[in-house]
């Protein structure tokens, strides 16, 4: 009997004691629960970095602390995180962090499912970098693979993961979910074994969020070269980037008034071998990158270029390329050869259209050099560049950075809506040296050919010019202009300079060769020119549009020598007189001096054929009276009645459509022809 009572006394004590341990587990599991008690674990860094170490990779060391908070969502705050370069790679950082604090949900985890209720990491440094053998330290491939991959020395793979192919990455369910992601303070390097130094941008705040069956998303804001940018980056699955690195993405970016946009499946081990991704670029006035970029660009409005890019080591593919500005669309292919001392860029497009107009550019050159006042800046290299001015677009820095191989053909080429007809244009960027070899444009009746090229380098300048216009409607032109007018006609060009300029303005100041024209002009009043030339009587009594002269056709032969222009041949042809022309024009003193006489197609009495002369420099032409011409014309006034009467028995008339001269021949043939009848 005392046994028993004994034996039960003994298992209520038990009881009790099993009773008040789990009362006290279980107040202390609330008071863990409900309550944030910190818990130092500095003292314990070295398993914490052994661990992290041997599930990366590489070297994982906390400099400062590591505190964790009990409760239901508990957190974790590091300060001092470093994580090294893998192998194969300098030794020195790849990223560090100055704090990290992460707050979890702790009832998924018991699910096995990570649910991250808020990152938040402040002074983050990350330094991309790739090696000799083309690796890159963001990503490390099984250690089965690394051998292989530094051994392989064959060309780049085509890469197996089309941008337009999603089905190869879902959406994650919700074994992995970040409900708030905040980055403050972050800096960025990128670099190469071919750069001299890393390329460096910095990242205001990056925030983003990964909710159940949902994409993440990021957006990230700073400023890169001092101009304020907004990238939008998805990932489909957070999971199986971090686990497989591979996922499905986009990126958007807005920078400059301009829209960058990337978007396709990326596979981070195997980045170095290639990327295959859909690109676009799009904005309201290309020149809105003059200050980024630090190139001087056109400012072509309302521009877009897309196409799906593929990246290789030492190669890069664009297909599908289309480029539209305005109207005007072309679509073709680009490739990036990277293997030589520079780049090699080829670029061969189609155009069903081009108008013209929408590569009006207004008052810009390329060789404009608009100054910069801004504060010094790291520039795309990491150098930085002091306030000074935006690069010309022809200037030889910027020429020698590339070479270039552009064929560019068009079905239609309209001017307004006047149509041009079709062309071809091949242009060339080589050693600093561009050239348009050829230009042909088929115009309705007639052709149009250029050959061009110009070194701009100060040590051995060099430019020539050589085009052919047949049979161009004037009238085009002229509508360009002033859409209501009706003047119009034909005109011819044929022009072959040569030249020791290093500048298209000092072209003509160093150059040699000819310079010839020639046109027949409709619906252009001479108005004027009767009074000048005209026998003044009937002149004035004849006012009125039926009764004035019209112009039939302009034709100049003109040779240039070490910047003196002369005429061989300089008139212009009307109904009733015929202007002749003599003098020269100095490219070198900017001067111009040139003399103009009338005469009438017949005899007239009492005619005021003044010569008259055009002087100054080119910005402030002179007209006026050449000097005794006025005293000449008075006397030649007086005695025409007797001068007239003899010219008019032994003189030939000229023919009033002027068809004895309006159709020489223009060109290199035959320069020593001169004018029919001698300059006054």
């Amino acid at each position: 009997m005392k046994r028993s009572v004994k034996a039960s006394k003994g298992f209520r004590r038990f009881l009790y004691v099993v009773g008040t341990l789990t009362a006290f587990i279980l107040l202390l599991a609330i008071l863990l629960a409900f309550f944030k008690i910190p818990i130092d674990l500095s003292n314990y860094k070295g398993p914490v970095e052994s661990v992290a170490t041997f599930a990366l990779g590489r070297d994982v060391n906390v400099g400062e602390k590591i505190i964790l908070t009990t409760s239901l969502r508990p957190f974790f705050l590091m300060e001092g995180l470093r994580i090294a370069n893998p192998e194969g790679f300098k030794k020195e950082d790849f990223i560090k962090m100055k704090s990290a604090k992460i707050k979890v949900f702790l009832l998924p985890l018991l699910q096995g499912k990570i649910h991250i209720a808020d990152i938040n990491v402040k002074g983050l440094s990350i330094n991309l970098s790739e090696n000799k053998q083309g690796a890159v330290n963001w990503a490390l491939p099984a250690k089965d693979k690394r051998a292989a991959i530094k051994n392989d020395k064959s060309k780049p793979e085509t890469p197996s993961i089309n941008p337009q192919d999603k089905s190869k990455f879902k959406l994650a369910g919700n074994s992995l979910v970040i409900s708030n992601l905040l980055l403050e303070n972050i800096t960025v390097s990128y670099q190469d074994t071919k750069m001299a130094g890393p390329a460096q941008f910095k990242i205001d705040q990056c925030s983003g969020a990964m909710k159940p069956g949902q994409p993440f998303d990021l957006t990230i804001k700073g400023q890169l070269l001092e101009e304020a940018y907004v990238t939008k980056v998805s990932i489909a699955s957070l999971e199986e980037f971090i686990l497989k690195n591979r996922s499905w993405l986009t990126i958007k970016t807005k920078i400059a008034d301009t829209r960058f946009d990337l978007s396709g499946g990326i596979e981070l081990e195997k980045v170095f071998k290639s990327l295959h991704l859909k690109a676009l670029v799009a904005g309201n006035s290309l020149d809105s990158l003059n200050r980024m970029l630090r190139i001087d660009l056109p400012p072509l409005k309302a521009y877009k270029g897309e196409g799906t890019l593929l990246l290789q080591k030492d190669r890069v593919e664009l297909t599908d390329f289309a480029v539209q500005v305005g109207k005007s669309r072309l679509h073709g292919d680009m490739n990036i050869d990277k293997s030589g001392t520079r780049p090699l860029v080829t670029i061969k497009m189609k155009a069903p259209l081009i108008q013209v107009d929408d590569f009006d550019t207004g008052d810009w050159s390329p060789e404009n050099n608009t100054p910069v006042v801004k504060k010094d800046m790291p520039d795309p290299g990491g150098q930085l560049v002091g306030s000074g001015q935006i690069k010309e677009l022809i200037s030889p820095e910027v020429l020698k950075t590339v070479n270039l191989k552009m064929d560019v053909t068009a079905d239609k080429i309209l001017s307004g809506k006047d149509e041009l007809g079709s062309g071809n244009l091949t242009f060339s960027l080589n050693d600093g040296k561009l050239a348009f070899d050829p230009v042909q444009i088929n115009i309705p009746g007639g052709d149009f050919y250029l050959t061009a090229s110009l070194r701009p380098d100060p040590a051995r300048p060099e430019a020539t010019l050589k085009a052919v216009l047949k049979n161009f409607n004037f009238g085009i032109w002229v509508r360009h202009l002033k859409p209501e007018e009706e003047m119009g006609g034909v005109i011819n060009l044929d022009v072959d300079l040569k030249s020791t300029a290093g500048r298209k303005e000092d072209l003509m100041k160093k150059g040699s060769g000819y310079f010839d024209y020639s046109g027949r002009l409709e619906n252009l009043e001479s108005g004027i020119v009767d009074l000048w030339a005209v026998n003044l009587i009937t002149a004035a009594l004849s006012r009125g549009k039926a009764n004035e002269s019209q112009i039939n056709c302009v034709v100049g032969r003109w040779t240039l020598k070490e910047g003196l222009l002369t005429p061989d041949i300089f008139l212009i042809d009307t109904t009733k007189i015929r202007i002749y022309g003599k003098g020269q024009i100095n490219f070198n003193k900017n001067y111009i001096d040139i003399k103009v006489a009338p005469a009438p197609k017949k005899p007239e009495y009492f005619n005021l054929a003044t010569p008259l002369q055009i002087q100054g420099s080119f910005a402030k032409p002179g007209v006026g009276i050449q000097p005794g011409g006025l005293f000449g014309t008075t006397v030649k006034f007086l005695v025409s009645p007797v001068t007239v009467s003899m010219k008019k028995i032994v003189n030939k008339i000229l023919p009033a459509d002027g068809s004895d001269i309006c159709d020489m021949p223009i060109g290199p043939d035959d320069r020593a022809v001169k004018s029919p009848e001698a300059v006054r």
